[in-house]
């Protein structure tokens, strides 16, 4: 069945399938942790330079953030259903299935970019007015986003080539083509934004712009390998049709994935106006906070993708001992690694704020939020890696319930309450932050340990696909 896969792809489906959990969960992460660290180092470029213009340019990609995830949400939260589907049929010896649903997934993900790009762009100013961003932050935010959704088509493509490769164990060549990619934005970023040698100065803009450059690069590179064979695995023309079969699977699987990020997205939202409510000094500590977490969130995203893909290529092959055994593993690994990380955060929480910036106000805010929201990061890796066993799996249903519970129950319901109902401004935000990333972890933990999960998902030609055209 593999003869046509390369030596390297066959030898990572075999050790996914075979080598010892924990060393292979490592193995498949490490490239992905890596890769997660040099993006989060743009994002920090990003917030450095741009905080040295001031707190009010610092904070428009804060605040755009969550909307940007809302018109995301609808076409990622599909788009991961490609994960159980690749990951599932590459486990269990197909090949070509794998590939037409490769290429179902782009051209998939070429129309919702399209669309998601013509709605942000023209609707964008309109959803920050709604939600209260200050005036002296509201003009930078605009001309941000609108950049940004101009790129979105190139950002999909990258990101579903990064989904192609992940599902069949290759996480190394997403990693290198986004490690060159990170560094063109750093380098990038200072020229566009301050108008360094021939570039204009665009401030804002700029560093939309740097992102979007950068991101074009993976888009470019992935669909070439892709299109013209790549490890074995080549997408054809044909494959681009959007057929029957993979639509019912997608929107079985992927829609509860859809409406927990559309409603997360939504949720995030509402959250950033409650917190731009309380000013540009709340806005900005909240954005250093969230980026200095996001440091070893990429520790997170690498154990929750391996997880997802061993899970998914274990499933696939109908190995559920050894699936059950990987989705324990890896929570016991992310919460022990956070943990760490939590403890190096709050130690050194102001030397971290005032790197970015060293407003006193905005230090003593994230002090604040830091102390607070620190501790809850290690059972936010118990949520996390719960959505990567959903994903692997199949089986999404439960897993955005609890999600839409972390949100819009614990994360909303409390923050409101003790900040406005109970008057404890800011503080109670981020208590109610914390309080939604216990609760989620530890009911992410319930699920699994239920095991309702453990069946794959897939079936093979000749069971009860009715394809259009013969594999």
């Amino acid at each position: 069945m593999f003869k046509k896969i390369t030596p390297s792809l066959a030898e990572s489906r075999r050790r996914i399938l075979e080598e010892p959990v924990v060393k292979t969960i490592l193995w498949v992460a490490w490239p992905i942790i890596l890769g997660n660290l040099v993006n989060m180092s743009y994002n920090l470029v990003d917030a450095y330079w741009l905080g040295k213009l001031g707190r009010q340019q610092f904070g428009a990609p804060t605040v755009t953030w969550p909307l940007i995830f809302l018109f995301y949400s609808i076409g990622f939260g599909y788009a991961m259903s490609g994960i159980s589907l690749i990951s599932q049929y590459f486990g269990a010896g197909d090949k070509r299935m794998a590939s037409r649903s490769a290429g179902n997934l782009i051209a998939f993900m070429g129309l919702m970019a399209i669309t998601i790009s013509i709605l942000g762009y023209t609707l964008s100013p309109i959803f920050l007015s709604w939600m209260r961003v200050p005036g002296d932050v509201y003009g930078f935010a605009v001309n941000y986003i609108r950049v940004i959704f101009i790129g979105i088509p190139f950002t999909f493509m990258g990101f579903a080539f990064n989904i192609v490769m992940s599902s069949l164990g290759d996480t190394r060549t997403p990693t290198y083509i986004g490690i060159v990619s990170s560094l063109i934005n750093m380098v990038l970023d200072p020229f566009l934004i301050f108008g360094w040698w021939i570039f204009p100065r665009l401030e804002v803009i700029g560093a939309a712009i740097a992102t979007i450059s950068s991101r074009t690069l993976v888009s470019v590179i992935g669909l070439y390998l892709l299109f013209h064979g790549f490890k074995g695995l080549k997408i054809e023309l044909r494959d681009l049709a959007i057929e029957k079969w993979w639509i019912k699977k997608v929107l079985h699987i992927g829609t509860p994935l859809a409406i927990q990020r559309s409603s997360n997205a939504l949720g995030f939202t509402v959250m950033m106006s409650l917190v731009s409510s309380y000013g540009s000094v709340a806005i900005a500590a909240y954005g250093v906070g969230i980026r200095i977490i996001d440091i070893i969130q990429a520790f997170t995203w690498g154990i929750m993708r391996s997880t997802s893909i061993m899970v998914g290529q274990n499933l696939g092959a109908e190995k559920y001992d050894r699936a059950e055994e990987i989705a324990r593993k890896g929570m016991e690994l992310v919460v022990s690694i956070l943990f760490a990380g939590a403890l190096i955060i709050y130690i050194l929480r102001d030397q971290l704020v005032a790197v970015f910036i060293p407003d006193p106000l905005v230090v003593e805010e994230g002090n604040r939020l830091l102390s607070i929201f620190t501790w809850s990061i290690p059972f936010f890796g118990l949520f996390f890696v719960g959505g990567g066993i959903a994903s692997g799996s199949g089986h999404t249903r439960a897993f955005a319930a609890i999600s839409i519970t972390r949100l819009w129950i614990l994360r909303i319901g409390f923050s409101y309450l003790l900040a406005l109902g109970l008057g404890m401004n800011t503080i109670g935000i981020w208590i109610g932050m914390t309080i939604s990333n216990i609760v989620a972890g530890l009911l992410s933990l319930a699920w699994v340990l239920r095991k309702t999960w453990l069946k794959r998902v897939i079936e093979l030609p000749g069971e009860t696909i009715k394809t259009n055209k013969p594999p």
